[in-house]
């Protein structure tokens, strides 16, 4: 492609591929924080209960999970290239869907799609990025996903505020989805990897000796890195789901108080990618996801005793902090942990298990708290904390002792 050459001749391929990750990662994050502005206004003008819009993450959450599942299978059909493009030109007109036809079952539907398109996505990039790059640019890489589900409900609120319709929001966010899917098109020859980097060489292993899905979902290990992706992403939609309940109902600040302070977890989880890219060549990925489950313990102890707010708002801070580099982390590492040939399945089959993660356990941690007290919430994370250090410590000997 005449784009693909001209970009080439202009800078590295390896460092364009980069740059265009980040702006997946950016696109990626965008629909995903318009919903929680939105909704407000949109079950008002869709005769819908607040808990509809359940049903809305749980269409896009399985849609991930199903996308994540065969992003190994569509990678090496479509190419990386042409794979995002196809998933910005989804995610587009998924999201004027949402605009134009503002009907439940409709929206059901557009949502299944952004989640087919996401999941195939995030699967791709992480694996492009940790054959590729160092363990540094992978911080930097979900760090840039920050800033997109930053901008989201930014534009979204900025939309609404200036007395516009909630379907302008989602057709500006259209549009750029759409412009970035003839980005991706035309660079998508950028994409074709060369073994031109030694230490690259073990993980292009796993592009030409490719194991099936069946082959890998026999292997010990890569169950581990699923369920380590379950936990881990269960507790971060958790913290964010739950906290302000916890705030407002039990530890007695109003809700803009609790809303700014939720904001600030998501905050301190985006500076902690942003930092953590800085220091990660003094800092394995091992000792990084060892030191953020370790720090999110002490952090998940202080929100449970809650002797005082100010406490208890510093332990979202540090929780917010500790867990923004787990994620990114757990990723560098799984070449490690699985192996080469099992590598490309092995990623798919992460974000198939972060997303069903993201669905069952703040579902299941909230039906605890229903069932007997918002001060259970912060001790039934204490407890799946601790069940995630236990895996990731096994998954972690298994792959030494391999």
């Amino acid at each position: 492609m005449f784009g693909s050459i001209a970009l080439g001749g202009f800078m590295p391929r390896r460092y364009l591929t980069l740059i265009l990750g980040f702006i997946a990662f950016i696109a990626l994050g965008l629909p995903d924080g318009m919903l929680g502005v939105a909704w407000p206004f949109m079950r008002e003008e869709l005769g819908q209960p607040l808990e509809a819009s359940g049903l809305l993450v749980m269409a896009l959450t399985l849609s991930v999970a199903v996308s994540g599942f065969f992003s190994s299978w569509l990678s090496r059909r479509l190419g990386i290239g042409r794979l995002l493009a196809l998933s910005c030109l989804l995610t587009g007109s998924a999201l004027v869907g949402y605009a134009l036809f503002p009907h439940f079952y409709l929206l059901i539907v557009c949502a299944s799609v952004i989640g087919l398109a996401a999941g195939a996505t995030d699967a791709t990039v992480n694996g492009y990025v940790a054959k590729n790059f160092s363990d540094r640019v992978m911080q930097w890489l979900h760090a840039s996903f920050g800033i997109g589900i930053t901008l989201g409900p930014v534009t979204m609120t900025l939309v609404l505020a200036a007395n516009g319709p909630w379907q302008l929001g989602y057709q500006i966010h259209a549009m750029v989805q759409l412009i970035l899917a003839v980005l991706f098109f035309v660079t998508a020859g950028l994409w074709i990897t060369r073994s031109d980097e030694h230490r690259q060489v073990a993980a292009h292993e796993a592009d030409r000796h490719v194991t099936s899905m069946p082959s890998s979902l026999t292997r010990l290990p890569v169950w581990l890195g699923m369920m380590a992706f379950f936990l881990y992403c269960g507790l971060e939609i958790s913290v964010g789901l739950w906290s302000f309940s916890l705030l407002t109902d039990v530890r007695g600040l109003s809700a803009a108080q609790a809303g700014t302070w939720v904001s600030l977890y998501w905050a301190m989880f985006t500076v902690g990618r942003f930092a953590m890219g800085f220091i990660t060549g003094r800092v394995s990925s091992h000792r990084t996801v060892q030191l953020g489950i370790s720090v999110s313990v002490l952090a998940t102890v202080l929100l449970a005793v809650g002797g005082s707010v100010w406490l208890s708002l510093l332990a979202l801070a540090l929780i917010g902090l500790a867990y923004g580099p787990i994620f990114p982390a757990m990723m560098s590492t799984t070449l490690q942990r699985v192996g080469a040939r099992d590598f490309n399945n092995a990623m798919g089959l992460q974000i198939s298990s972060a997303a069903l993660g993201m669905m069952v356990l703040p579902g299941s941690i909230g039906l605890l708290a229903s069932k007997t007290t918002l001060n259970a919430y912060p001790w039934a994370l204490l407890a799946v904390t601790g069940l995630l250090w236990l895996i990731y410590q096994l998954a972690n000997r298994i792959s030494h002792d391999r």
